[in-house]
Parts: structure tokens; sequence; C-alpha cells
């Protein structure tokens, strides 16, 4: 009698080569999957970065014997309308002779500046590109702002538009002194990365609102080491009406003229009583 020494196992081979790689092809997939973190700041950056543009400025100078010598700088801005208003920051457009401000969409336009703000560092520009081509962003509420909130900066650094950086609020209430003695009060601070470009883009939060102007950096080299700075929204909010139209600052004026005018002839009517009795 022939002894058996052992089966025909060849099909447990394949079944245990799967059995393997199963675990091995799931921790894969596991690294790949997006959190839910990135899935939100995707959606936001989709959501936004169709109303930020680039603004490239061409400045004139002269040299010592009177020749134009043109130079370029950049920056960031957010549409706030469909007629074409942009709000950046006023050092951005601060000099410049000609701007041209470049839509998500590749295309060019040229720009005018339509009011400023030297105090909060912001400025309107305008262009005249069709309404469907501008996206205006949703201005937030800056005023439920928390320290340690997820932001996300979109702009134009060094050049390189639609760029995305992210962080959180490292601080609130901060007074920044930007140039010589202007000092801008109740700044927002955060550690998203601001470089030299960024000036005038938008601050966002999880919601896809702007809740800040990026304006300036703290830096002892010139770029970012985490420490940057935002004009709040509810300053943007506060200054912006004014900034696109003429009417608010007439009407402003025309109050306290108003104003000033009653104030007077109350006072002067005080003053004149006793000699009014005296007359009659």
């Amino acid at each position: 009698m022939k002894v058996r020494k052992g089966g025909n196992h060849a099909w447990l081979r394949p079944l245990l080569i799967v059995g393997i790689l199963l675990p091995l092809i799931g921790r894969g997939g596991e690294v790949t999957a997006l959190t839910r973190s990135e899935e939100n700041t995707i959606r936001v950056f989709k959501s936004v970065s169709g109303g930020v543009v680039n603004i490239t400025t061409t400045s004139i100078s002269r040299d010592f014997f009177f020749n134009p010598i043109p130079s370029e700088g950049s920056g960031s801005g957010v549409i706030v309308d469909s007629r074409g208003n942009i709000v950046t920051s006023f050092h951005v457009v601060s000099g410049s002779s000609s701007l041209e401000v470049t839509l998500a969409d590749g295309s060019r336009w040229q720009a005018r500046i339509v009011s400023s703000s030297r105090e909060n560092d912001l400025a309107v520009i305008k262009i005249d590109a069709p309404p469907d081509q501008l996206k205006p962003v949703s201005l937030g509420s800056s005023k439920s702002l928390r320290v340690g909130q997820k932001v996300l900066a979109v702009g134009n650094p060094f050049g390189l538009g639609q760029t995305l950086t992210t962080g959180t609020i490292s601080s609130l209430g901060r007074d920044v002194k930007i140039s010589g003695d202007s000092v801008i009060r109740d700044v927002i601070q955060a550690d998203a990365a601001i470089n030299p470009g960024n000036s005038g883009g938008p601050l966002i939060n999880s919601e896809g609102e702007v809740v800040g102007i990026n304006t300036a950096i703290f830096s002892p080299t010139g770029t970012s080491v985490g420490i940057g700075f935002a004009i709040p929204a509810d300053t943007v909010r506060r200054v912006l009406p004014g900034l696109v139209s003429l009417w608010p600052k007439l009407l402003s004026w025309v109050v306290a003229v108003v104003l000033v005018g009653l104030f007077i002839w109350w006072f002067w009517r005080r003053l004149t009583v006793p000699y009014r009795r005296d007359w009659h």
C-alpha cells in the first residue's frame, strides 16, 4: 500500500498572495484618501479663486538726466461686484502710472484707481470686463474670528498667480506700523505664508468668506517667516461704500455742513437774545 505524502494544494498559493496584498492595498488607499480638512481647503479654493486677481503695476521714475525709467511691481486683489470694482492694498497701487489686472481665466484688463484710503491701506480699482467674466467674492465678518481658527490666503506672491497657502489666526487686534508714521489699527495676525505680491489678496475662512485683506508681513529677510497681517473684513465693509462711490462722501459732507450751520444759527440766536430784548 502506498502512503500519500501530501495533497495537491496548488490552489492555496494564489489565495495566500491575495490575502497578503489586500491589506497593503487597503493601507495605500488610506494614505491617498483626502481628509475632511483637505476636502474643505480644496472646495474653498475652487469657490474663491475665480474672484482673486493679479495686479501688475508700472511706475515711472527719473534718472540723473531726467530720463524715464519704468519699473514693475505686483500685488493681488479681490473682485467685490459685477461692475468690475476690485479691492486691493493702497501700497500696491500707490504711485503707479498704469495698472493691469489678470483674471483667473488668464484674460488681462487695464485698470484705473477709483479711490483709496491710506490710513486703512485699502484701495479700489476698476476694470471694464463683462459681468460674466467677473466672480465676486463673499465678504464675511471678522467680528467672530478666534485665535487658532483655520484661514487660507490666495494671491500672487513673486508674480506666481493663484497661489494658495494655509494657516491659522495667530492673534487679533494688532497695531502694525507699515511705513513712516502710518499705523494700521486692529489688524489680524495669521501664520499662513504671505510673501511680496500677496498684498491685497484675501484671507479666507473655512466657509469661503473673505475675513481680511492681506496687507503686510513682519520679516527680517523680506520673505515669509509665518507672521502676516490682514485688514479685518469689518473695516473693509465700513470703508468700501465710500471708496466705490462718491455719494456717501458727498452725503456725509452735506450732513456735516447742515449740522454746523444749524449749530452756528442756534449759537447766534443765543448770543443775540439780550440785544433783541433791548431792541423791543
